[in-house]
């Protein structure tokens, strides 16, 4: 039995506005059997790293051949292009802005495809809603079986955020970012245990963060584990170390924004 093509769905429209409904129609109208999935569309205002870290935690537990239709899209109207990225199990559709960035870090991309076939279009194209006239009719096409190198050339020059790794600081220290604050308050680092143990000599667990003035040395499974008014560090859900409060904002406690400077040193 053929499955039910699934697109995914992450903007940062908000759901007060029309703009999410008028774009799943536009999919749909490409694609009426497409099962259209919300990731969110919470994302701050033109936030692409927010974007891109909520896509890198999400896309992957959907089903091989999804395709993942993200609209964060300040330079809508402008030069910037249009761009289907395929991958060993899934499709991307989005603007060439950057906000796959850790899709291109994480996966090994097959090709990636300039949008620039009208035939696929909604029209008229409005200049400021590319995410109803232009990206989800192609979303929906792709889902209705249309063929990647149908919609444009392949490029190669797709454009990437400056994203800062981890960097190794000493033999037993290395230096990372806050990448994310999730609405719990929790800090999500741009460190992974696998890139620590690369990065260090000594194969250990984390022994303390250091964020601003604060000293965090206890490493915990869960949540719970902590004490009232104790920030301890764990691995949360999408891979990276947090530093994390028993129901209260850690960032809070710490005086944590996105970007700042987070030090792990290990025994």
């Amino acid at each position: 039995m053929t499955r039910q093509p699934i697109v995914t769905f992450l903007s940062d429209f908000g759901t007060r506005e029309y703009y999410v409904g008028a774009v799943k129609g536009a999919v749909l109208s490409a694609c009426p059997d497409a099962c259209i999935v919300d990731i969110s569309h919470d994302i701050a205002s033109h936030d692409l790293l927010e974007a891109a870290f909520t896509l890198d935690s999400a896309y992957r537990t959907f089903p091989s051949r999804t395709i993942h239709l993200v609209v964060v899209d300040p330079g809508v109207g402008s030069s910037r292009r249009a761009l289907v990225v395929s991958t060993e199990n899934c499709y991307f559709v989005g603007p060439d802005n950057g906000v796959l960035s850790l899709i291109y870090q994480r996966e090994e991309v097959n090709r990636v495809v300039s949008i620039e076939s009208e035939h696929y279009f909604r029209q008229p194209v409005s200049p400021t809603f590319h995410g109803r006239d232009i990206f989800g009719p192609v979303a929906g096409s792709l889902a209705h079986g249309i063929q990647i190198d149908k919609f444009g050339p392949e490029v190669d020059d797709y454009k990437r955020l400056s994203l800062p790794g981890a960097r190794k600081v000493s033999d037993d220290e290395v230096e990372g970012i806050v990448l994310h604050i999730d609405k719990f308050g929790n800090v999500i680092t741009n460190l992974r245990p696998q890139e620590v143990s690369r990065l260090v000599e000594r194969q250990t667990s984390p022994a303390a963060f250091h964020l601003g003035e604060a000293e965090i040395r206890r490493h915990c499974r869960y949540y719970s584990e902590a004490q009232p008014n104790e920030v301890v560090s764990l691995v949360g859900s999408s891979g990276y170390f947090e530093l994390a409060a028993l129901k209260q904002p850690a960032a809070r406690l710490l005086g944590a924004k996105r970007g700042s400077k987070v030090r792990l040193k290990v025994k």
